[in-house]
């Protein structure tokens, strides 16, 4: 038996194990293999694995429209099948014959659309099963050439016959591994956990990639009193870092990464907060633990919510507070019983599979044009909607932001990133010192935090959101609301979201006038300041998460200022300061402009009266009006019965001062001499006339 899965999370790889654990039960051996891994190829594991990636964690609303596109329009949909089979079938191929088996098992749609398309083309001769573990069935996952789709539910062979047709799907009992369903009291898994046996006690799953609004969940958990929360962050090392500082004062809350004991805490835990709907659904209802599915991204993981919800196998939450309501109810709810297993198991139906359809061919040109189409929409998506490709974006087409500006202050501009709750004892810290900063607030920010900043001299700045797609349709009226709410003078500055600017939310906040606030150099407590690298005239951005390490940081940004000979200003501040600096650079490039000289023509000496203001022609370069002539030898000047000997030179000055220099008509040599240079000086002043 061949088990093919995909690293996409941990879903599909523990249904995977689970089966092949199933599967050796019977006497048969298993090779389970990550197709993604040279099985399909380069370009299919990038879009189906790390573009995915990617859109989860910054831009999951490019996820939830691209899964629209491709699950809700059939041409797309077909483009979809084509392009896998185009650029996985080769390498996938050549996977199969290393192995040889006498039946394929597929966990994940990818992999059963390269599948279905090599049995269908007869380039594969034994029986194709494909697993579906998810309770919201798109059309993906289904496909004509496969010989048998194993399903979770009865309600659901309808959506996968309406695709591959009829016969071509059965119930199976729930793909989960084989200890789940060994039996263990709530007593004795707390016990074995070292868990308290009285209180109410919530898991909180984000699935192997720790996505979904899970700081959510646990925050809404911990409203609930008496209730301990265990916080499952899978792989995600970031999240589980972020997660463990902001609670690390809170002793009702644990939070773990990876973990192979979920037995253990399904079995403990009165509910599962689950943010995926993946195989964890699947193991908590197994051990009969209540599940309530919260946050989840756009995408298939909302649908399985709907359906998981429609199904009576749980219940969904569309907000905080209908997600608090469901655990106040718990203490009265009745045990779930486990509902799905009365089914036979995926390894009986998997050893009965046999053929069911003949081999077909298809066109390769309809291939080639779906993976063209695809792979321009796909790169196109991922530079508009993902903040990784944001700064080559905005390098190539020189996007304006904030960074640095030229000053002659010795300041920098202070951004502090930091929770609601921290943001009076940062501001106290700083006016103690005489240090001024912004602060970014989120979109739900009290009145009362802005109106302290504002008494204060700080100011408050707000972020850019960025949810899902019905967000960003309103990213422009949201940003204006709240910078008129914030008070913003001139140009709107917003800070970028901690998960990065896209090149999306850029254009969005640019058609309101926005202007991106991103620090020349950014600090947390995992990169303290260092005074060398700090210089007047930066944008510098302080992230405080709340725990004392956290808080340190600003403390040792100020130390490191200082250091510098540096104070910290809000970003207003910044602003102004290099306006006033852009002045005064005006003000000395127009005193430092030599007069205006010209070479006169004139070939005798002439006698001149000082004390007749003379209009100077056009042609001297001098203003038709309002301008008075004074001219003096270069060397030599001298004084005649009243009149100034002119030879060389012709310097053209305010009438005005032109008058005062010229004096009376008794003035001595020394005197004339003393005025033209005067004159001379007084070329680089602005002219009032």
């Amino acid at each position: 038996m061949l088990v093919l899965t995909a690293e996409e999370g941990e879903g599909h790889t523990s249904a995977a194990r689970a089966l092949a654990a199933e599967l050796q039960e019977h006497g048969a051996i298993c090779a389970v293999v990550d197709a993604l891994q040279g099985g399909l190829g380069r370009v299919v594991p990038f879009f189906s694995r790390d573009a995915y990636r990617l859109q989860l964690r910054w831009a999951a609303w490019s996820y939830g429209l691209e899964y629209f596109v491709f699950t809700r329009l059939a041409p797309a949909r077909a483009l979809a099948r084509f392009g896998l089979a185009l650029l996985g079938s080769r390498p996938l191929a050549r996977m199969i014959r290393r192995h040889s088996p006498d039946v394929i098992v597929s966990t994940h749609p990818a992999v059963t659309a390269v599948l279905g398309s090599l049995r269908r083309r007869g380039r594969l001769r034994v029986p194709v099963v494909a697993t579906i573990t998810d309770f919201g069935v798109h059309p993906l996952w289904s496909n004509a050439g496969v010989d048998l789709h194993l399903v979770m539910h009865p309600a659901l062979l309808g959506h996968v016959e309406e695709v591959a047709g009829i016969g071509s799907a059965r119930v199976a009992r729930p793909i989960v591994h084989p200890r789940f369903r060994v039996p263990l009291s709530r007593a004795r898994a707390r016990e074995l956990l070292d868990l308290p046996s009285e209180g109410q006690l919530v898991v909180v799953s984000g699935g192997g990639w720790g996505v979904g609004r899970v700081e959510e969940a646990v925050r809404t958990a911990l409203r609930v009193p008496a209730t301990r929360v265990v916080c499952i962050t899978g792989r995600n090392e970031r999240l589980q870092r972020r997660l463990q500082a902001l609670f690390a004062a809170e002793e009702r809350v644990k939070v773990v990464g990876f973990t192979t004991r979920m037995s253990e805490l399904l079995a403990a835990a009165d509910a599962l907060i689950d943010t995926t709907v993946g195989v964890t659904c699947l193991e908590a209802l197994t051990r009969g633990c209540r599940v309530i599915v919260y946050g989840a991204p756009p995408g298939h993981s909302r649908d399985s919510a709907r359906a998981l919800a429609r199904l009576g196998l749980g219940e969904a939450a569309w907000s905080s507070a209908e997600l608090e309501r469901l655990l106040h109810g718990l203490e009265r709810a009745e045990p779930l019983e486990a509902t799905l297993d009365a089914a036979p198991t995926a390894a009986t139906l998997v050893l009965g599979a046999g053929p069911r359809l003949q081999p077909s061919r298809r066109s390769r040109a309809v291939a080639v044009a779906f993976a063209t189409v695809v792979a321009a929409l796909g790169l196109a998506g991922f530079a508009f909607a993902s903040p990784d490709a944001y700064d080559l974006v905005s390098r190539t087409l020189r996007l304006q932001s904030l960074t640095r500006v030229a000053v002659d202050e010795p300041v920098v501009g202070l951004v502090i990133r930091a929770p609601e709750s921290a943001v009076p004892l940062l501001a106290r810290e700083l006016r103690r010192r005489s240090e001024r900063a912004s602060f970014a607030l989120p979109e739900r920010s009290t009145a009362r935090a802005q109106h302290m900043l504002a008494a204060w001299g700080d100011e408050a700045l707000p972020v850019l959101p960025v949810d899902n797609p019905a967000r960003w349709l309103a990213v422009r009226r949201d940003l204006k609301r709240r910078a008129h709410r914030l008070g913003p003078r001139g140009r709107i500055y917003f800070v970028a979201p901690p998960s990065g600017l896209s090149l999306a939310g850029y254009v969005f906040a640019h058609t309101a006038g926005g202007v991106p606030v991103i620090g020349a150099v950014t600090l947390d407590r995992y990169h303290p300041a260092k005074s060398g690298r700090l210089q007047a005239g930066e944008v510098v951005l302080v992230t405080v998460d709340g725990s004392p390490e956290g808080e340190s940081v600003l403390k040792n940004f100020v130390s490191a200022l200082e250091e510098r000979g540096l104070r910290a200003v809000s970003v207003s501040s910044l602003v102004a300061s290099a306006e006033r600096t852009a002045m005064t650079a005006d003000e000395r490039a127009r005193r430092s402009t030599p007069a205006k000289v010209t070479r006169s023509d004139v070939k005798s000496a002439a006698w001149v009266d000082a004390s007749v203001p003379q209009r100077s022609p056009a042609t001297t370069g001098a203003r038709p009006t309002g301008t008075t002539v004074v001219t003096t030898a270069t060397t030599g000047a001298t004084r005649v019965a009243g009149a100034v000997w002119s030879a060389d030179i012709s310097l053209s000055v305010p009438t005005p001062a032109a008058t005062s220099i010229v004096g009376s008509q008794t003035a001595s040599p020394v005197q004339a001499e003393a005025a033209a240079v005067s004159a001379a000086s007084l070329v680089s002043r602005p002219s009032r006339a």
